[in-house]
């Protein structure tokens, strides 16, 4: 007989040796299982070799263009597994059930907490960095089916017309949410804020159900919940709207679904539910794919049956991932995040883990905001948590246990040991203080099994008797620190020095007293645009030209509003470890371009003045000019309005042909265009306005009427592109302004920069390319570039050295091309050259 011993808990222990060599004939490991490995590695490497060598404008690209139609097809496989899966839940269901007075515990427990929660943390009790960039990206998903975040916006009778939209480096999962949510209520911010709470409370369901299983224990159960749900950070973030809480949700989801379904029973059925979970899991926090290894190692034994099964699963997760995976090939270093010191270095994760602790341990409040309690995680539960994971730890190595739970748990800790990594993951910082939650499930389990083990070990206590005390204890500890630090929660703990919350929710209100047509420059649009308020960027604004300036004026009714906020003030500070970004620059040279009057100042409650101004003009223009506004073509009308008294003339041209004269006399006149001076094609509308200060406005309108015989290139599908700085634009520059050769406007083209090659393969045959090349003047530090154009390879034009204002109008054959080639070469350096292709269309003779 094989010698066993006896522990001092009764429990019967094994060798190491003995241990590893019954796992390891556990395995059956064959050459089925070698080939499953080998396909397994190659699939993973596979991946990493795609997304590693994946350029940047692409996955950046694809991020936007197909990240929300992903994550929906992620949806609806999470609707098809939780169909297929009903019968089975439904069958087991009442097995898997914790007792009528367990759960009678549990509810007690989470109406206390409800109570403490809307009794005293607010809104603005929360951080502000990320969340409402995903509101803004959960409208961008409702309304345009796209996967970025609006950045720029109008609001029209309730939706919003995205100007920009930009990649955001976090998941698509709350976002989604938000898109769903918005089918129901307002899309708004206010909206956005309510979702959190619910999801707080049904993640501590979800735990509480997975834990009565898994420690066979109603009442150990609902001691980790107790402790989960009174954590200072959880609590807080209840009334937030971070995708942490989301995150911790869908972990204890995940949790109750491995533990209802047994490794004995586990069928490929049940993984269309576990994938697509995981799935939403990953969208969450890109670090969150580091976490998935433990998910498979659960179900090792199903996986080790067939040598397909688990090449099969990590492809289909990796398929799930796939935004989370792009945008981290999108997001290679993070320029916005940790100034002088590495994105990711060991440096960050000694000085993260060593601050950590110390920040958590923190028995100090801040004296000088009366006391207020600054630890996210309070130092009563660390103490428990360090004594308790040391305590598990003795057992481990001295009584065998708990050794498949470490294996799992410590692969679940590779995600946290990459945020610690990176810089953001410090609690020095207070809005980093939320990535803690990524933990707080771990944390909670071992408080309350390393409670349990120690009272049993020790004492020779019965378990359902230790199980009672552990439960009693956590739940008196978890709502009594809870109620003794009532006022800190009150006052705001963790994020009141950030005064962007109050900042946000003062504006919310206030900028609901202006008229519903306002335009808003802000540092942060987006948050405007979370709020409903059409918003644009300090540095946008100041690219508008004096037409784009007197459109907004038009539609705007002449509210135009600049909002200087904390960005507004101050400059980078490139040796903080959160680096933020600072307008000042950018709103002095506002307030000094255009008259302006102040209509708030609001200096008592944020420590700096928030203001507000309304633009009335822009210095040194014609006051006409700003106040004119011609609107694009539409059906043969273009209609002209003006802002003034006084009747103007105007004169006009149809392709470069004399049209005659309007008169302009009412504050909207529409001129209609003769139908037989329109061709199929691109089409050019000048007017010539007389002004009454003896200002001549010229007005460029453009547009393309379609046809069997002509194409607009920005409109066809680009194919491959190199470009050594940004990526192609359509219909815009490479630096997204208007397209403007010389002073020449030009609605359609493509923005591109040397050195650059950009391919359209064409799809019938055209004989003329049309097209005006040059630098834009955005580029005047620029010293020249050649332009270049290619049919099927074929160099057919190659132009002198342009330098700013030249420009080249060409017409070239291409008769038989099937593709064609736009090459934007540097001079000496390719600094500064903004290459247009302004205007550039196809034609095919009849």
């Amino acid at each position: 007989m094989k010698k066993e011993t006896l522990g001092r808990d009764g429990v019967k222990s094994k060798s190491l040796r003995q241990s590893f060599m019954e796992w390891k004939n556990s395995l059956h490991w064959d050459k089925p299982q070698n080939i499953m490995l080998a396909v397994t590695m190659f699939v993973l490497v596979a991946a990493f070799l795609i997304f590693n060598n994946l350029s940047v404008p692409y996955a950046r690209h694809w991020d936007i263009q197909w990240g929300y139609y992903s994550i929906l097809a992620t949806f609806l496989l999470l609707v098809a597994g939780v169909v297929v899966n009903a019968p089975f839940v439904a069958k087991h269901v009442r097995g898997f059930l914790p007792s009528g007075k367990s759960f009678c515990g549990l509810a007690l427990l989470l109406i206390v907490f409800s109570v403490f929660i809307f009794g005293n943390i607010g809104n603005t009790h929360r951080v502000l960095s990320d969340e409402t960039s995903w509101e803004s990206m959960g409208l961008q998903m409702y309304f345009q089916h796209t996967g970025g975040v609006c950045n720029e916006g109008v609001w029209t009778d309730g939706v919003l017309d995205c100007k920009t939209e930009v990649n955001n480096f976090k998941g698509k999962a709350l976002g989604f949410v938000y898109s769903l949510v918005f089918n129901f209520m307002e899309p708004n911010r206010d909206s956005a804020l309510m979702v959190n709470y619910p999801f707080y409370i049904l993640s501590l369901i979800a735990f509480f159900l997975a834990l009565s299983k898994w420690f066979k224990s109603d009442k150990l159960a609902l001691a980790a919940t107790a402790f989960l749900g009174g954590m200072p950070i959880y609590l807080l973030q209840s009334r937030s709207a971070s995708t942490e809480v989301l995150y911790i949700l869908l972990l204890a989801v995940l949790m109750a679904w491995y533990a209802f379904v047994p490794t004995n029973k586990v069928t490929w059925k049940h993984f269309l539910l576990t994938v697509p979970l995981l799935g939403f899991f990953a969208q969450t926090r890109q670090e969150t794919v580091f976490a998935f290894i433990p998910f498979a190692l659960y179900y090792y034994r199903y996986f080790l049956e067939k040598p397909y099964r688990l090449p099969a699963f990590v492809a289909s997760v990796i398929a799930v991932s796939w935004p989370s995976i792009n945008t981290m090939a999108a997001y290679r270093g993070y320029d916005f995040q940790g100034g002088t010191h590495a994105a990711h270095s060991f440096e960050n994760l000694w000085f993260n883990l060593k601050t950590n602790i110390e920040v958590m341990m923190n028995l100090k409040p801040d004296s000088a905001f009366g006391g207020i309690m600054e630890n996210p995680f309070y130092t009563t539960f660390t103490v428990i948590l360090l004594l308790a994971t040391v305590w598990l730890l003795f057992r481990m190595i001295y009584s065998r246990r708990y050794v498949r739970g470490f294996i799992l748990g410590i692969t679940f800790c590779v995600q946290i040991f990459v945020i610690l990594l990176n810089v953001s993951g410090t609690f020095t910082i207070d809005i980093n203080q939320r990535y803690v939650l990524v933990a707080l499930p771990l944390f909670a389990l071992l408080m309350a099994l390393g409670l349990y083990d120690a009272l049993v070990f020790t004492t020779k206590m019965k378990s359902d008797a230790a199980a009672k005390i552990v439960a009693g204890f956590a739940c008196l500890l978890s709502i009594g620190l809870m109620l003794y630090h009532a006022p800190s929660y009150k006052a705001n703990m963790l994020y009141y020095k950030n005064k962007l919350l109050a900042e946000e929710d003062f504006l919310n209100t206030e900028l609901a007293k202006y008229p519903k047509n306002s335009v808003f420059i802000y540092a942060r649009p987006w948050q405007m645009l979370a709020s409903g308020h059409t918003s644009f960027s300090e540095s946008s604004f100041k690219s508008w030209s004096t037409e784009k300036f007197a459109e907004w004026m038009q539609k705007s009714g002449g509210n135009i509003y600049l909002v200087r906020g904390q960005d507004g003030y101050g400059k980078v500070n490139r040796n903080s470890r959160v680096v933020g970004f600072k307008t000042t620059d950018q709103i002095d040279d506002i307030l000094s371009d255009y008259k302006n009057e102040r209509v708030l100042m609001e200096a008592r409650l944020f420590g700096y003045g928030l203001a507000i101004y309304k633009i009335i003009s822009k210095k040194g223009v014609s006051h006409y000019a700003q106040n004119f506004m011609v609107s694009e073509e539409t059906n043969g009308m273009i209609v002209v309005n003006k802002r003034f008294p006084e009747s103007i003339a105007c004169d006009y041209k149809v392709n470069d042909k004399d049209q005659g004269e309007m008169l302009v006399s009412q504050s909207a006149d529409t001129l209609q265009l003769d139908s037989a001076k329109i061709r199929a094609g691109l089409n050019r509308v000048v007017l010539s306005c007389y002004m009454p200060d003896e200002d001549t406005l010229v007005t460029y309108r453009d547009f393309f009427v379609e046809g069997e015989n002509v194409a607009l290139l920005s409109k066809l599908k680009m194919g491959k592109f190199f470009q050594e700085w940004g990526e192609p634009q359509m219909n815009e520059t490479v630096d997204h302004h208007k397209i403007t050769i010389d002073g020449e406007p030009f609605r359609y083209g493509i923005g591109s920069h040397a050195n650059s090659a950009i391919e359209f393969p064409l799809s019938r045959g055209y004989d003329w390319l049309n097209v005006v090349i040059g630098l834009d003047d955005e580029s005047a530090c620029g010293d020249g570039a050649y332009f270049a154009v290619e049919a099927d390879g074929r160099e057919i034009y190659h132009s002198k050295k342009l330098y700013t204002t030249d420009k080249e109008r060409l017409r070239l054959n291409i008769k038989g091309a099937k593709s064609i080639n736009l090459r934007v070469l540097m001079g000496n350096d390719k600094d500064c050259d903004h290459g247009d292709w302004a205007h550039a269309w196809l034609e095919a003779e009849k």
